[in-house]
């Protein structure tokens, strides 16, 4: 999510069909704090591009066990995760994706690549739209292991 608001492309949300996307109270009321990231946020939300909920029930005693060993948003999005049978996007390449792994299954995150991918394949984003926020992001520190998406592509296709 704080990626698609570096690249004010949070509107590809709504555009990526199949998917709801859904955000923690405490990622919006206690993570997202840079102005800019605010305003992208609560537009998406008030646009119904995402859609925020709580953590609730059995995902508290999930949470409280997470914030063992990771931050407050990308614990309370795993025990929402874990808890309801959701996907999980994020883009944290450390503790994130073998928990991910150990507790929800192979293929239950989506990163930001990933995501700009899918929008891709769907008609919801052209290659040369998704070049231009992999720069952005990439002027913001969030560097991808490709030179383009037109390689993300071809690579694809060449192995169906």
């Amino acid at each position: 999510m704080i990626n698609l608001a570096h690249a004010k492309r949070l509107d590809l949300l709504a555009r990526i069909r199949g998917f709801e996307f859904i955000v923690p109270d405490v990622v919006v009321e206690l993570e997202v704090i840079r102005e800019t990231q605010t305003r992208s946020l609560q537009e998406a939300l008030t646009n119904g591009w995402m859609r925020q909920t709580s953590v609730d029930g059995d995902e508290r005693m999930t949470y409280a066990e997470l914030r063992k060993f990771m931050g407050r948003g990308e614990a309370a999005c795993l025990a929402i995760a874990k808890n309801r049978g959701w996907l999980l996007a994020c883009d944290d390449s450390r503790r994130v994706p073998s928990y991910v792994r150990k507790h929800l299954g192979e293929g239950r995150i989506v990163n930001t690549p990933g995501l700009l991918l899918l929008a891709i394949r769907l008609g919801a984003l052209s290659l040369d739209e998704a070049d231009s926020i992999k720069a952005i992001l990439e002027r913001n520190r969030f560097k991808m292991n490709f030179k383009s998406f037109r390689d993300v592509v071809s690579k694809s296709i060449e192995r169906a």
